[in-house]
């Protein structure tokens, strides 16, 4: 009972942040990407309180990793990171042609659970969840000098 109650847990879909923003990037600068928790959702640490046969089980999504679609045929993962914001996120890629790709994130969550206010122990099993995709445009930039 408390695995399916954990297994219908709503937990929180990580969404993608990129930088430069706006769904733009351009050809080999790197573009960095982020995972951002809505309000809506379970996310890790989070508590849901149900009641079982009676009793009060607490349910906690816990943890274990990302994996990053950068929807040119590669990713990163899966990582403990979340990413981050330029200059210091540790989830970048360069893009080496223009054109339209899709990107998206994905987190693999664990469980815990605990009866009336005891310990926690950990539930077997995992579930992904995917976050909302997103486009991606990469662009080219032409330079030129001009002679003033």
């Amino acid at each position: 009972m408390i695995r399916d109650a954990w297994s219908k847990t709503p937990f929180a879909k990580p969404a993608l942040r990129t930088q430069p923003v706006g769904g733009r990037t351009l050809v080999t600068l790197p573009t960095y990407f982020e995972i951002s928790w809505p309000s809506d959702g379970f996310q890790p640490d989070e508590v849901r309180t149900v009641t079982l046969l009676g009793q009060q089980v607490r349910i906690k999504p816990t943890f274990k990793s990302n994996n990053f679609v950068f929807g040119d045929g590669t990713s990163s993962g899966p990582t403990s990171s979340f990413g981050g914001p330029y200059p210091t996120g540790d989830i970048t890629h360069k893009y080496d042609k223009a054109g339209t790709v899709t990107v998206s994130a994905s987190t693999v969550y664990g469980g815990e659970f605990s009866v009336n206010g005891g310990a926690y122990v950990p539930i077997p099993g995992t579930a992904t969840v995917a976050g909302p995709s997103q486009q991606l445009t990469i662009v080219t930039a032409k330079n030129r000098l001009v002679n003033e």
